[in-house]
């Protein structure tokens, strides 16, 4: 029941955004005219982009999570890629607040703003749990207590 729900959580939030992402204001249709952002101007083609952008990088993540499960990657190194992907989307988080602080995007309308800060927003959460799933996993095979004490 627990991971039901963490998927509706995660599709309302990738529900919100593309909606947030595909109102913006004149200014901000103009932009996707110019700039060519076909993919993101209607709600349907901004929920495909923000759904597949969000499976990818869960994919990603799960695929992480397994490999240090089944014990193919050390959990330090799984720990270790899944920082690298937090601190990535920390760091795009950082620079779409950084972007829409510029004349051009800070016109485009609060819908289309907020949109863009909550994608590496979800971004964050999906890495950030894949991280705590790692570092809450225990070692399918312990150290038998008599190894230790030899």
């Amino acid at each position: 029941m627990k991971r039901v729900g963490w998927w509706v959580v995660l599709i309302s939030l990738t529900t919100a955004d593309a909606y947030l992402i595909a109102k913006p204001n004149l200014l901000g249709k103009l932009g996707f005219i110019i700039y060519k952002y076909h993919y993101l101007r209607t709600f349907q083609r901004a929920w495909l982009t923000v759904a597949m952008v969000v499976a990818v990088v869960w994919i990603i993540t799960q695929v992480i999570v397994w490999l240090a499960y089944k014990e193919i990657f050390v959990k330090r190194t799984a720990i270790v890629a899944l920082t690298i992907l937090l601190v990535l989307f920390v760091f795009i988080g950082v620079k779409t607040a950084l972007d829409f602080q510029a004349w051009s995007y800070s016109h485009a309308g609060s819908k289309l703003k907020y949109g863009a800060y909550l994608l590496p927003l979800i971004l964050i959460f999906v890495s950030g749990s894949g991280l705590v799933q790692v570092v809450r996993q225990t070692p399918r095979f312990p150290e038998s207590p008599i190894n230790k004490s030899l």
